[in-house]
Order: C-alpha cells, then sequence, then structure tokens
C-alpha cells in the first residue's frame, strides 16, 4: 500500500513541477534564462529519480539525494524573483518528513527555511532587514507542510500495520483449521480402523473356516455363518455409532476460550481494544453454531479493521433459553445506507447464517459512525435416531 502511495504521489508532484514551469514568466525576473535552466534541470533530475533509478528515499543514498536535491533549490530561490520555487522546497521537506522520523526531518525542514529566508534575501538584492521581514511569517507555511506530512505519513503506516497484522490473523486461523482438520482425519481414522477393521477381519478368518466346513459339517458351516453375520451387524452399528460421534463432536474443545484465544490473537498483533460480554451456556451450541459464530467474529474483526479503520469493538455473545444472540460493534468509519454492498465475506456470513435456520443483520445509522454485525440463533434440536 505504502509503494502505491508513493508511486502516485511522484505522478502528482511530477505533473506540479511541469506546471509550474511556464509560471515563473509571469513574474519580472532578472535571470529568467538562468532560473528556467535550474528549473529544468531539477525536474529532469526529479523524473531520474523516481522514474528511472527508483531511488528508495529511507535508506542513505536517498537522504544524501534529497540534500543534492535541496542544495539545487536553495540556488532556485537565490535566483527566483517570485515565490513560486517554494513550492518545490515545500514539496521536498514533504518527502523528508513522509520517509524520515523526526531526528531526521525537523533538522531539514529547518536548514530548508533558512535557505529559503537567505535565498530570498539574496533574490531581492541584499535588502535591510526591515524590507525583508514579510518573509519570516512564512515560516507558518513551512509548519503547515510539515504537520500534515507527518501526519500522512502515520496514517499510511499505521494502515499498512493493520494489513500486516489482518494478513497474521489469516494466517493463524489458516493453521488453526489445517491442525484441527488434521486431528479429525485422525480420530476419524482411528475409528474406523477400531470398528470396521476389526469386524472384517473377524469375519474373513471365519469365512475361510466357513469354507473349509461347507465339505464335510454343513450344519456346523451354517450356525457359523450366523455368528459372522452377527458380528457384521455388531460392526454396522458401532461404524453408525462412530458416525454419530464425529457428527456431534464439536469443531473446538471449548468455544469460550476459543473465542477468548481469537480475541487475544487481535489485540496482541492489532493494539485495537475489546470489550467483551460472553454469557454463553455450557453444551448450548451445536458444532455448526459455534463455526457460524467463530467465522462471523472473525470476519467482522477483519472488516472492521481493515476496510473501517476501527480502533474499538464491542462484543456480546449471549444465550438466552432458545436463543443465541450476537452483536459486533465497532466505532470505524461506518456505512451510508444508500451504499452498502456486501462483499463476499458478509455473503458468506449471512449464508452460514439462514443455512442454519438464523437471521442476520446489519446496523448501521448515518448520524453516527461504525457498524454493528447481529446474528441471532435458535436453540438447535436434532433427532439423531431419526436420521
Amino acid at each position: 500500500m505504502e509503494q502505491t502511495f508513493e508511486k502516485n504521489m511522484s505522478h502528482f508532484f511530477t505533473g506540479v513541477f511541469l506546471v509550474l514551469i511556464p509560471l515563473f514568466i509571469l513574474d519580472r525576473q532578472h535571470h529568467l534564462e538562468l532560473l528556467y535552466t535550474l528549473v529544468g534541470f531539477y525536474t529532469f533530475v526529479q523524473i531520474v529519480r523516481d522514474y528511472i533509478w527508483k531511488l528508495s528515499l529511507e535508506d542513505t543514498k536517498g537522504i544524501l539525494f534529497l540534500c543534492f536535491q535541496l542544495l539545487i533549490v536553495s540556488i532556485i530561490i537565490s535566483v527566483d524573483q517570485s515565490f513560486i520555487s517554494q513550492v518545490y522546497l515545500l514539496v521536498l521537506i514533504g518527502e523528508v518528513v513522509f520517509h524520515h522520523p523526526l531526528k531526521v526531518s525537523i533538522p531539514f525542514a529547518a536548514t530548508g527555511y533558512i535557505t529559503f529566508v537567505v535565498g530570498k534575501w539574496i533574490a531581492f538584492g541584499f535588502p535591510s532587514f526591515q524590507e525583508i521581514s514579510f518573509i519570516i511569517p512564512r515560516i507558518t507555511e513551512f509548519l503547515v507542510v510539515f504537520l500534515f506530512s507527518y501526519m500522512v505519513s502515520k496514517s499510511v503506516k499505521q494502515k499498512q500495520m493493520l494489513e500486516e497484522a489482518y494478513e497474521k490473523i489469516k494466517a493463524s486461523s489458516l493453521k488453526l483449521e489445517e491442525n484441527v482438520i488434521i486431528s479429525e482425519r485422525r480420530r476419524f481414522a482411528r475409528e474406523m480402523h477400531d470398528t470396521i477393521g476389526h469386524s472384517f477381519s473377524t469375519s474373513l478368518i471365519g469365512l475361510q473356516a466357513v469354507i473349509a466346513l461347507l465339505e464335510t459339517n454343513k450344519a456346523e458351516a451354517k450356525e457359523m455363518l450366523q455368528k459372522i453375520r452377527g458380528n457384521l451387524d455388531k460392526g454396522l452399528q458401532e461404524v453408525r455409532q462412530s458416525v454419530h460421534y464425529l457428527q456431534e463432536s464439536h469443531f473446538f474443545i471449548d468455544f469460550e476460550t476459543a473465542v477468548r484465544a481469537l480475541l487475544n490473537e487481535t489485540v496482541e498483533q492489532t493494539s485495537v481494544i475489546i470489550d467483551q460480554d460472553l454469557q454463553i451456556e455450557e453444551e448450548w451450541m451445536k458444532p455448526a453454531q459455534e463455526i457460524v459464530i467463530y467465522r462471523a467474529l472473525q470476519e467482522g474483526l477483519n472488516n472492521g479493521i481493515r476496510h473501517g479503520g476501527a480502533d474499538r469493538f464491542f462484543l456480546i455473545i449471549k444465550t438466552e433459553e432458545n436463543l443465541l444472540h450476537f452483536r459486533l460493534e465497532d466505532n470505524g468509519s461506518g456505512i451510508e445506507k444508500t451504499k452498502v454492498e456486501k462483499g463476499f465475506g458478509l455473503t458468506a456470513m449471512e449464508e452460514r447464517v439462514k443455512e442454519i435456520g438464523g437471521s442476520f443483520q446489519m446496523d448501521y445509522d448515518n448520524r453516527r459512525t461504525g457498524l454493528a454485525l447481529i446474528i441471532v440463533l435458535p436453540r438447535e434440536q436434532v433427532n439423531f435416531g431419526e436420521m
């Protein structure tokens, strides 16, 4: 994201410099040819830096190149009889503030302002202090550019940190899912080995004995076949019980613990604040409901941080008699009623909720910021005997 922002700014500033070039002729200039030569050279240097060398401004080479550009701008200012060249200096200071810490940007900005004052003193023919004192208050322009660039830098870097945190949360979730799937596969394999494997092995041995008895003792062979049938029936019942057990098994060992772990991980990786009210009755939720609520929480947190810029959430998960209430509210940028567009994540969330008989709602209000996701699930009553 930061690289895209820098690229867009480079295009913008290059365009500004090209637009400024013809404006110098509008003011009375004593050395117009020299001024145009210097401005043309500076614009060429800027283009080479951004589009040919693609120089990084954050390392030592970058700061040295910016100092070289400051030298060129100081010469331009000392020749320019107007204040148009000040734009070049302000842009340069803004770039330094955006890319470097305060210990570098403050001295650079101070040097830039001093260069501006001295340059104008030279450009206007070394007048007295009283004649040039009107330049001093222009320090406010430098301060505005400095503060604005600093705020933009902080905002972009914070957004980048949130993007990285989102990717970490996503990777952790995928790893958790992978581990759970592997665990379930191993458990299923053990169940099948202990039921079908044992029944089939003993039945095969019995069938071999029956084949041998068919020629000599049909009555005993028939009796043994009845035992084999009973053994297979018993194995089939055990398979059904295993499938029932696997179908009833929960995705999480403890759902509330898993939710708190997700919240703690999000807080650690993004520094957001999450107020929570969890009142979940034990054994109330079925596996499908646990997954739906967990996925809704993941998606809501990710959307609020990544798209809404939220730094505070309020979560309620509460079971009351035959209903489960889920509400996740954030303080992000919110959403306009006329621009409600559900992305893939929210659409999938709504579909999951409705598949298990629940209701899904997005609560938004143009009078306030933030967005609330509301889910209500009924208590699931399943008769596995009928299934």
